[in-house]
């Protein structure tokens, strides 16, 4: 079966993203404005606070305005945040540390239903296809926007459960790999920074034995 991601097997489905999550796209600016933002309240999910490390939260609201936009616009651990504004390819996965946080007028959010693995939707969303696809669908402008409508009719290529499991156990082992050399990496840079001014003042030059040893 041909399908977004090139020929799949049979038994696989083609889908709408809409027909297997919930697609809610941020609180407008007159439901949530920036004058409503205070230091040390509940966090709420801009579209620059979604990166390759995942998700922080540079401004928050009061416990008062909280309560108002929930439950519609809260987040729960396995939620997929979209950027809706900016670099609209870009996404990341709530984590259990930004439970009950609030999406931000500049994010979609997408929660899986009770069916589909919300870690395969998350490992679909980074295939090529579907970035290009993203981009493709992405509104030209100042600032590009994705709207919820689009992400809605987004074509989802869905396997067997079984199959999306064995597909996300694949994808967590490579992620936990890359997260273990990038560790590996900045421990080295830490180390090469307090070898060269030793080295530069003059003290005995290690030997490459030495410095892998202590790396």
């Amino acid at each position: 079966m041909d399908t977004l991601i090139g020929p799949v097997p049979d038994d696989w489905q083609t889908r709408q993203l809409g027909e297997c999550c919930d697609v809610q796209p941020g609180p407008s600016g007159t439901t949530l404005s920036s004058s409503a933002y205070v230091i040390g309240g509940v966090p709420v999910v801009k579209a620059g606070d979604i990166g390759p490390e995942g998700i922080l939260s540079s401004v928050s609201v009061d416990e008062e305005t909280a309560k108002r936009l929930r439950p519609r616009y809260e987040l729960c651990s396995g939620d997929i945040v979209f950027v809706r504004i900016g670099r609209t390819t870009r996404h990341a996965t709530v984590t259990e540390r930004q439970e009950r946080w609030l999406l931000g007028g500049s994010c979609i959010r997408i929660r899986a239903k009770q069916d589909i693995s919300a870690e395969y939707i998350a490992c679909y969303l980074t295939h090529p296809a579907v970035q290009e696809w993203l981009a493709e669908h992405t509104q030209r402008g100042v600032l590009p926007t994705l709207n919820g409508r689009k992400i809605r009719a987004m074509p989802l290529v869905l396997p067997p459960t079984a199959v999306q499991l064995s597909i996300t156990e694949v994808a967590r082992a490579i992620d936990t790999k890359i997260r273990a050399h990038k560790d590996v990496i900045q421990a080295t840079q830490a180390l090469r920074g307090l070898l060269i001014p030793q080295i530069l003042a003059g003290n005995p030059v290690l030997t490459e034995a030495s410095v892998s040893r202590d790396a």
